[in-house]
C-alpha cells in the first residue's frame, strides 16, 4: 500500500536526487565518474571587451565541464552601441578556442528568441530544442556546436 504526500519536503527532495543519481551511475560507469566528489565541479571562463578607458563593452562568460569535456556558454552580452562590429563574434571565438585549449569537445548556449539564436546559428551552432512559449509569449532555443 502506498499514498501520495503533495508538498515541500527538503529532506524528501535530497533522498529522492541521491536515489535517482544512484540509479543513474549504476546505469553508466561514465555517469558514475562524472558525480565522483573531485569531478563535480566546473572551471569558470571568462572573456571580456573593454574599451580604452577600462569600461565593460562586451562579455562572455561560461564554464567547462572537465569530466565530458564541454563548454557551456552562460552570460554574453554587447553593449548596444558596439553591436554589429566584431565584439560578439570575437567573444565567442575567444571562449571556444579556451574551451578547446581545455580539451572541450563541444560547446553548447541557450538562447531566448529576443536574444541572438541567429548570430549563433551564424557562428556554426545547431539548435537541437526548442521551449515554445518559455517564457510565456517566447521561445527558447539551445544549441550546440562541435569544437
Amino acid at each position: 500500500m502506498w499514498r501520495l504526500e503533495v508538498g515541500v519536503d527538503l529532506a524528501r527532495e535530497e533522498e529522492l536526487t541521491d536515489r535517482l543519481v544512484e540509479f543513474n551511475k549504476a546505469q553508466s560507469a561514465v555517469v558514475a565518474e562524472r558525480f565522483r566528489p573531485a569531478n563535480l565541479k566546473s572551471e569558470p571562463v571568462h572573456v571580456f571587451a573593454v574599451d580604452e578607458a577600462g569600461a565593460l563593452v562586451g562579455g562572455c562568460a561560461g564554464r567547462v565541464e572537465r569530466i565530458w569535456y564541454w563548454l557551456t556558454v552562460d552570460t554574453m552580452w554587447v553593449d548596444p552601441g558596439s553591436r554589429r562590429r566584431g565584439v560578439g563574434s570575437a567573444l565567442l571565438a575567444a571562449i571556444e578556442d579556451e574551451g578547446r585549449r581545455r580539451g572541450c569537445r563541444w560547446s553548447d548556449v541557450t538562447t531566448f528568441d529576443f536574444q541572438a539564436p541567429g548570430f549563433y546559428l551564424n557562428a556554426g551552432y545547431v539548435e537541437y530544442g526548442v521551449k515554445r512559449d518559455y517564457p510565456p509569449g517566447h521561445s527558447n532555443h539551445l544549441l550546440r556546436k562541435d569544437l
